[in-house]
């Protein structure tokens, strides 16, 4: 490959990591993100916005990093307000249970995006030629993914709960959020898949 077509493949790279942070964070976040005068029209998805740059930055030339490329995680959180001392924050199952969630809680973690680079071993163990792909197949490949990430994106629960969110007058203090954000979300303060919530 040539170093022309490896600029390409690593901006290809980048913008992906970069519209996909964009992409859910139009789906999920309550509060919408500044726009910017500048439109990003990558991948036929035209965003306003350039969000977690310094998180992405990373990103920007895979093909010349030695070092293993770390996984890029996004969590989707529902915010959660500050409560009154007569306040508590229940889980209702669908069984009608309840359960008192814990009241150090400040996050809880509604769904987790995980993109991994790999650099396909089994080519180069096995010493073969690696068929190489044009940039414009992996450009046209990557609209249908973020054409499917979007419509998958509609139809998970986490879509209904941020449209009823953002419809909800603000006001009093006691309102939830969701928002985006990239790797692990403050330690001990989130309620993660698999933790106990109970009090």
């Amino acid at each position: 490959m040539s170093s022309n077509e490896t600029q390409k493949v690593d901006q290809i790279a980048h913008r992906l990591y970069t519209k996909l942070t964009i992409v859910v964070n139009h789906a999920r976040a309550t509060i919408e993100a500044p726009s910017l005068a500048r439109v990003d029209k990558w991948f036929n998805l035209e965003t306003d916005s350039d969000l977690f740059k310094e998180h992405t930055r990373i990103y920007r030339s895979i093909s010349s990093t030695a070092d293993p490329i770390p996984p890029f995680q996004l969590q989707v959180v529902l915010v959660v307000p500050e409560l009154a001392a007569n306040q508590v924050l229940v889980y209702i199952a669908p069984d009608s249970s309840k359960t008192c969630l814990a009241s150090s809680c400040k996050y809880i973690l509604l769904e987790s995006w995980d993109l991994v680079f790999s650099r396909d071993l089994d080519w180069q163990r096995s010493g073969e030629d690696r068929p190489d792909a044009s940039t414009a197949t992996m450009y046209k490949h990557i609209i249908t993914l973020f054409r499917s990430s979007v419509t998958l994106l509609r139809i998970l629960p986490a879509w209904k709960l941020a449209r009823r969110l953002r419809r909800r007058p603000r006001g009093n203090g006691a309102n939830f959020t969701i928002e985006l954000h990239a790797g692990d979300v403050e330690g001990g303060r989130t309620l993660g898949f698999g933790t106990s919530f109970e009090c």
